[in-house]
């Protein structure tokens, strides 16, 4: 469970205030989360069904952030393709999609986890509890989509989101991780 959540503040963290980051710190941050995401998840695999189906995600963003820190490093960020042509345009705006993909599939991952929580611990949880945590999610949905609204709209509040967002983030590690340590 500590590698799990150790995992999630490891994809939570953001040294800058940018939404969509395509520094090497923010990816090598992202490959070391979801690999510890990966260990924790597998290492409660056994005493919990349902862990099972959330694994391949963890495995799908390991591969995820290792494919953008590469490109990244190699000079071909989303930032810096131009747009000069069709092609070049579609490539950048798919890089763009498939980066917002993966801001959603942490919550995705959190959001599986949760319910895993629930189906093999419902005596254990109040429903009050499970429910609020399951909140928290949905809020981070929400916030993402506002700040990359902003982001792109008015560049000068995003930062503000930007901080809502983590703090946001933050409030919720340590939510699920209270709530799971009960729950296990």
């Amino acid at each position: 469970m500590k590698l799990f959540i150790l995992g999630i503040l490891f994809v939570f963290a953001k040294f800058n205030l940018q939404f969509i980051d395509t520094g090497v710190l923010y990816y090598a941050t992202n490959i070391i989360g979801y690999g510890l995401i990966y260990t924790g998840l597998r290492s409660m695999s056994n005493e919990m069904n349902g862990i099972q189906r959330v694994l391949p995600f963890a495995l799908f963003m390991i591969l995820h952030s290792l494919g953008f820190a590469v490109l990244n490093g190699t000079g071909h960020s989303i930032k810096t393709i131009p747009l000069s042509t069709g092609t070049s345009t579609i490539l950048a705006l798919s890089l763009v999609a498939l980066a917002v993909a993966g801001m959603i599939m942490i919550v995705h991952i959190i959001q599986q986890f949760i319910l895993v929580i629930r189906t093999t611990n419902e005596d254990s949880l109040s429903y009050s509890n499970i429910t609020s945590l399951e909140k928290f999610p949905a809020m981070v949905i929400v916030l993402m989509i506002i700040t990359g609204i902003l982001f792109f709209t008015f560049p000068a509040v995003a930062p503000i989101a930007m901080i809502l967002l983590i703090v946001t983030e933050g409030l919720f590690v340590l939510k699920i991780s209270s709530h799971a340590q009960y729950a296990l």
